[in-house]
């Protein structure tokens, strides 16, 4: 599906351009034409071919994904690949993050994004469009600004949930750690890779933005993508917290296993020393030989349990003493 937008010199906003008029809108230096590329069908990618020209291998990075973000630098544009996250549902798991793909042209007088699926950030920028031209009005390193300004920004909520998943997994540590805790900080570690290993590179890519002599950013725009860099230089320290956290999770939770399977082993040592005298006591009596006690009839029964209840509480006096229980 193609969206496009164009905002000309003279003041004129135009909304979903046909193709028949990109020629027209590039020609103009002033103009500003950004198209929005979405599940495109071949046909659709081929604007990029023969509208723009750019470079085979750049399209063929388009139509195939890449794990990494990247930037290429060309004479008349430069080419983006960055990164969204959302969340999906899994069939053992409640959630994990997922990783999508955005590519980006930025030129003189244009801007192209081109996407698998959904994004936020595009989607958010295309609402802005519909409702105006204020973010088109002033320039293609401003819209390009406001992609990844509204990229990144979306990262935060992210950030809130897998939070308040931990801190959820701390409360069950404390509570009454379970085996599905386990799965749990699995999961949480997981999302929280995924989240770093986007958002460690990105933190480059993003940086070179304001540094003088980019092609295509203007000075005056420096500060925006500064703002932009600070966001994800915080989003990258955030991950890096939480994933000491995890960690301090997972000794917090292994720690607890061992403390209730040490207390069983305690429980199980009093109880079998407990059985132990009376073991003894009736293994004694029950001997197949003559015993004098035998000789006295009912008090010989009596004499035995007297020495069961007198070892019985000796051992509990002495455990409560230690204090065993």
């Amino acid at each position: 599906m193609i969206s496009s937008w164009a905002h000309l010199d003279d003041g004129t906003y135009l909304q979903h351009p046909g193709r028949e008029r990109y020629g027209e809108i590039l020609a103009g230096e002033g103009n500003l034409l950004w198209i929005d590329l979405e599940d495109p069908k071949p046909d659709e990618i081929a604007i990029l071919r023969d509208e723009f020209r750019f470079h085979p291998l750049l399209i063929d990075d388009c139509i195939a994904s890449h794990s990494q973000p990247k930037i290429d630098e060309f004479d008349d544009y430069f080419f983006l690949v960055i990164h969204s996250v959302f969340f999906y549902a899994e069939k053992r798991m409640e959630e994990a993050l997922s990783i999508r793909e955005l590519d980006i042209f930025v030129g003189r007088n244009y801007v192209i994004t081109h996407h698998q699926g959904h994004i936020r950030s595009v989607s958010t920028n295309r609402k802005r469009c519909e409702q105006g031209s204020h973010i088109m009005g002033r320039g293609a390193d401003y819209l390009f600004y406001n992609m990844l300004d509204a990229l990144v920004d979306n990262y935060f909520p992210i950030l809130d949930i897998l939070g308040e998943r931990l801190e959820g997994i701390e409360e069950e540590i404390l509570k009454e750690p379970k085996p599905d805790v386990l799965a749990k900080i699995f999961a949480a570690k997981r999302n929280l890779l995924t989240m770093r290993k986007i958002v460690g590179p990105q933190r480059e890519i993003i940086g070179r933005f304001m540094r003088p002599g980019f092609p295509f950013i203007r000075a005056e725009m420096r500060p925006y993508f500064k703002d932009v860099y600070d966001h994800i230089l915080r989003i990258y320290d955030i991950s890096e917290s939480s994933r000491d956290l995890i960690s301090a999770d997972m000794e917090a939770y292994l720690s607890s296993i061992s403390f209730k399977l040490n207390e069983i082993m305690k429980t199980l040592t009093i109880i079998a020393t407990f059985v132990m005298p009376l073991t003894l006591i009736t293994g004694f009596y029950g001997m197949n030989v003559e015993i004098p006690e035998f000789r006295w009839g009912v008090w010989g029964y009596l004499t035995a349990w007297v020495f069961i209840i007198l070892s019985s509480v000796g051992m509990f006096l002495y455990f409560k003493r230690k204090k065993l229980i």
